[in-house]
């Protein structure tokens, strides 16, 4: 898949941890990201650790990691979970994933990882009750921003839905109200928007097929 001359693909081994460090740029700004890290004593290395985790912890559950390449430059990248592939297999990512965040305490504190964890409680009570994919985090780089890249690798999450016969559709979280509007052009239903102090967490779905025939 094509945008703008750039191409849309898995990443590399090799290009995890600059597709971590880019998300990590990218969600600068985002207001749950800036929650959680403002008591951090090093934000920049409390937001970079949110990025790599989530991805290490995504990859270690079956999901990918797409990113927007254009002549070797990374310009985006997007995390993606894929539906459970096995209860075992989902309660064993979990208790890893739970490590990895806990792992993080240190960086972000009690308060800083408390948020992080409420915000992904509020999303999953709002999910679809079919398995699914969930669209983690998708950023692209300050200079290739308006050129369509952040779409693109939203659609492509899409179509990797559409081409897996066990998934409903995509789930997303946004805490930024001003996104709210952006996905809702590209398909995406406001399911709930929940208060998590400071924030508000706003669950949107992306159905691909009728509920049940997953």
């Amino acid at each position: 898949m094509t945008a703008t001359a750039v191409t849309i693909r898995p990443a590399a081994a090799h290009e995890h941890e600059p597709a971590a460090r880019l998300l990590a740029d990218a969600f600068a700004h985002d207001p749950l990201v800036r929650a959680a890290t403002a008591r951090a004593s090093a934000p920049n290395a409390a937001r970079a650790a949110i990025f790599r985790t989530s991805l290490s912890t995504t990859l270690d559950q079956g999901g990918t990691v797409l990113v927007a390449v254009d002549e070797g430059t990374l310009l985006g990248a997007a995390i993606i979970l894929d539906p459970s592939r096995g209860r075992l297999r989902t309660l064993a990512g979990r208790v890893r994933a739970g490590g990895r965040f806990l792992r993080m305490l240190p960086l972000l504190g009690r308060r800083g990882l408390t948020l992080l964890n409420d915000a992904d409680r509020a999303s999953r009570r709002h999910a679809p009750g079919d398995p699914h994919h969930v669209l983690t985090a998708v950023g692209v780089t300050a200079a290739a921003r308006g050129r369509g890249i952040g779409r693109s690798l939203v659609e492509a999450t899409v179509d990797r839905a559409r081409e897996q016969g066990n998934s409903w559709g995509v789930r997303l979280e946004t805490e930024n109200s001003e996104n709210v509007d952006h996905y809702r052009r590209w398909g995406f239903d406001l399911a709930a928007s929940v208060a998590v102090r400071p924030v508000t967490v706003h669950v949107m779905v992306h159905p691909v097929r009728e509920a049940g025939s997953a």
